[in-house]
């Protein structure tokens, strides 16, 4: 319809010119003046199709250049949504690209005050590439005086990458199986459930070892087998005030520990009396160990499970072993 418009534009003005004059008096041919309209027309056409048939051509990240980003995103392990999250980037964090997008996800590097850190990024979080990476060595060094200018830190940089804590606290509830053996008259084996509780520190002395401290109370108790003659058991109970030294290795999800802790008697009930017990008799020193899972319900708490086996060591008057599983409420710092 626009391009028949023209043409019969120029089919007027074939017609009119006749009637017009030019500053020499002369007569413009209406031939000459139709074709050039024509032609005119013609190429503004074409270049009209051209624009419209163009493809737009989506933003590529090349290997070697530096973006910045656009909104707050992921830090991922791998180029897939569900992959796992290293951690959380601000708006305006300036990146190095390392790969071309790979479905939809950009390989990056950036850099942090406690080192460089690399992993995946959605593309759309990215902004239009600005800097290039320079392969001189002065270029590089105004590059990154640039960058460092352009990064915005937050000040606490444990909000950049929550995975960079130095150390976590928290609090633990559990159960244990307990076997107590007395060394009364009868050599009595008392077994039973129990329970135990507290609270933990750990420092990180390497990004996948932790070493701590533990405080917490544990009770045991359990009872006899039942005496066939007298349809009766003994029971007996006793109560613990635990301090541990606790190293734990990180494997992905996976918490292995070991553990030398000692314990100091609090209570003492219902063994017997012959030979008598005091709550002096059941202190000492343990030996712990387990493994555990950890659930990360945000990005600085994890619900961790833990299975654990102890022995104690002094066994003279009442030796203590027991079985429990124990859930850390574990907070990051």
């Amino acid at each position: 319809m626009f391009s028949s418009n023209l043409l019969t534009r120029c089919s007027v003005l074939k017609r009119s010119i006749r009637f017009q004059r030019t500053s020499t008096d002369r007569y413009v041919s209406a031939d000459t003046a139709y074709r050039v309209c024509r032609q005119v027309l013609q190429t503004f056409t074409l270049g009209l199709l051209l624009f419209i048939a163009t493809p737009v051509v989506a933003e590529e990240f090349s290997s070697g250049s530096a973006a910045e980003l656009a909104v707050q995103t992921n830090l991922l392990k791998g180029p897939q949504e569900d992959s796992e999250i290293i951690g959380r980037l601000p708006k305006g964090t300036v990146l190095t690209v390392l790969e071309e997008s790979k479905g939809g996800f950009v390989r990056v590097e950036v850099e942090l005050i406690a080192g460089v850190e690399q992993g995946w990024v959605d593309e759309k979080s990215i902004k239009d590439s600005s800097l290039e990476v320079e392969e001189n060595k002065n270029l590089n060094q105004k590059k990154n005086k640039r960058r460092k200018k352009k990064r915005r830190l937050p000040d606490d940089e444990m909000a950049l990458l929550r995975r960079e804590a130095t150390f976590t606290y928290g609090v633990y509830l559990g159960g244990n199986y307990g076997v107590l053996a007395a060394t009364d008259t009868a050599s009595s084996l008392y077994q039973g459930i129990g329970g135990q509780g507290g609270g933990f520190w750990r420092y990180f002395i390497e990004p996948d070892m932790t070493l701590g401290a533990e405080v917490g109370v544990t009770q045991i108790q359990g009872a006899t087998a039942i005496n066939q003659d007298t349809n009766t058991s003994k029971v007996g109970s006793a109560r613990l005030l635990d301090i541990a030294a606790v190293y734990e290795y990180l494997y992905e999800k996976f918490r292995f520990f070991g553990a030398i802790q000692y314990s100091l008697g609090m209570s003492l009930a219902e063994f017997p009396s012959d030979p008598t017990y005091t709550v002096s008799d059941i202190g000492g020193l343990w030996l712990k160990g387990g493994a555990g899972y950890s659930l990360a319900l945000n990005d600085v708490v994890s619900l961790v499970g833990k299975g654990f086996i102890g022995y104690a060591f002094n066994r003279n008057y009442i030796g203590f072993t027991t079985f429990g599983l124990s859930a850390y409420l574990e907070f990051k710092g």
